[in-house]
């Protein structure tokens, strides 16, 4: 499938930033982030409605409503800089806008695996943050008419949340509603003033040549009900206190289970593991912040078994709904009873470095990434030709399992990013057969 690029270019705030808002400081939580891009992609068919408007004039609009939302989110437009401690030099040179033609109908995108190849060119982005644009955007056109728009993203100026309502403002700002677009916050650095140690990105460990691929899985609201059922009834003692898994712990438990038995198969040993996910805090803290914070207000939380699994040949679901759900539960119970603004930065730092030592320095332990965009309502951005049929993320090089709402009927899809030879086995898995067919 051939990706050419027509054209590049800078798109600026409508109007500029003023001189009192051109640095902003990030917060300890922003400094901690990976220095990388990190992306999402959305799929939008071409409908009734949208038919027959002309590709140029479309662009033009996006370009006109972009530069329009970067006037509320001028952050995005700056450039990230080290020196003098981390901060956004919010300079107005504008964020990356890159428009591509694509030689096939949107619907070939959505048949089989993904492909890594094409999901990285349909959604390119610089190799190095500083000096460069901080968001990236890649509107792919088809024969057909339909769009692929591809976000790219430093996680040094915000996380999924953040990006997940600038572009809803931007959608909203395309179809002429602007003042509606709630201006977002810009005080988390002020809220965490306090200096804190600063966690240097470790890289995963090297993975060889080996070859990652990504999927899609499909688990039907029917399918996750009869998971948290079972769930219940293997575990009607730990769950006398009223407490129920939730769709995202019962789902992440069954993948989990599948990937463990898979490296068991392959190492012909049962290794210790480390499953992760990341928090988003807004809401959840008893420290008073406002819904639509700009920034990274995300902790990650994990579990790990501690040492190889033993007794029977497979851990079991059940066993790993208790793992998922435990973590889950602590750590909303650890973030909630935190009044102290100091101590949160700290809990969310000192985690952070915990999680970043113990994948980076112990090789023998199988680490599961989950990271779940549910309830940020990604599948409901609709720039006038209606809501994108598919939201995935980009291309990555290592094990990724990324959960997102599934519209339809309430359930969830999983889009999962693993090794060749697991993809094979994870796919003749029967427990995810059997509950991909619910």
């Amino acid at each position: 499938m051939k990706v050419e690029v027509q054209w590049k270019k800078l798109v600026k705030p409508t109007a500029p930033t003023p001189h009192h808002r051109q640095k902003l400081k990030l917060s300890p939580i922003d400094e901690i982030q990976v220095p990388f891009y990190v992306g999402i992609i959305f799929y939008y068919r071409d409908n009734a409605e949208n038919r027959g408007v002309d590709t140029l004039q479309k662009l033009h609009r996006m370009e006109k409503s972009l530069s329009e939302t970067l006037t509320l989110f001028y952050p995005m437009a700056g450039r990230y800089v080290e020196d003098d401690g981390c901060f956004i030099d919010c300079n107005d040179l504008g964020v990356e806008f890159v428009h591509a033609k694509v030689d096939a109908q949107i619907d070939q995108l959505l048949h089989g695996d993904l492909d890594m190849d094409l999901l990285g060119r349909l959604s390119q982005f610089p190799t190095n943050v500083e000096g460069n644009p901080l968001v990236v955007i890649q509107v792919n056109t088809f024969k057909c008419g339909g769009l692929v728009i591809g976000l790219r993203f430093t996680r040094k100026i915000g996380d999924v949340c953040t990006f997940a309502m600038f572009f809803n403002s931007w959608a909203t700002a395309f179809q002429g509603n602007m003042d509606s677009v709630e201006c977002p916050n810009f005080e988390l650095y002020t809220l965490f003033s306090g200096k804190e140690p600063v966690v240097r990105y470790r890289p995963p460990p090297p993975t060889g040549n080996e070859e990652f691929v990504t999927s899609r899985f499909k688990f039907s609201s029917d399918a996750i009900l009869k998971l948290k059922a079972l769930a219940r009834d293997d575990a009607k003692d730990s769950m006398a206190n009223g407490s129920q898994p939730s769709r995202v712990g019962v789902v992440s438990a069954l993948i989990s289970r599948a990937l463990i038995d898979i490296d068991r198969i392959k190492h012909g040993e049962k290794r210790a593991f480390v499953v992760s996910m990341t928090a988003n805090l807004r809401e959840k803290t008893s420290v008073a912040m406002p819904a639509n914070s700009f920034g990274n207000f995300s902790a990650v939380m994990f579990a790990q078994s501690g040492q190889p699994t033993d007794g029977k040949s497979k851990l079991e679901f059940n066993g790993l709904v208790h793992v998922i759900c435990d973590m889950i539960s602590d750590a909303k119970t650890k973030y909630a009873t935190v009044v102290d603004k100091g101590e949160l930065c700290s809990m969310v730092v000192n985690s952070q470095a915990e999680f970043l030592k113990n994948v980076s320095t112990n090789s023998e332990e199988f680490v599961i990434a989950f990271s779940s965009w549910c309830r940020y309502g990604l599948r409901e951005i609709d720039f006038g030709w209606g809501r994108p049929i598919f939201v995935s993320h980009t291309s990555v090089n290592f094990r990724l399992i990324v959960l997102l709402d599934d519209e339809e009927d309430g359930g969830i899809n999983a889009c999962i990013t693993i090794k060749k030879d697991e993809m094979i086995l994870l796919k003749q898995d029967p427990e995810i057969l059997a509950f991909q067919k619910i």
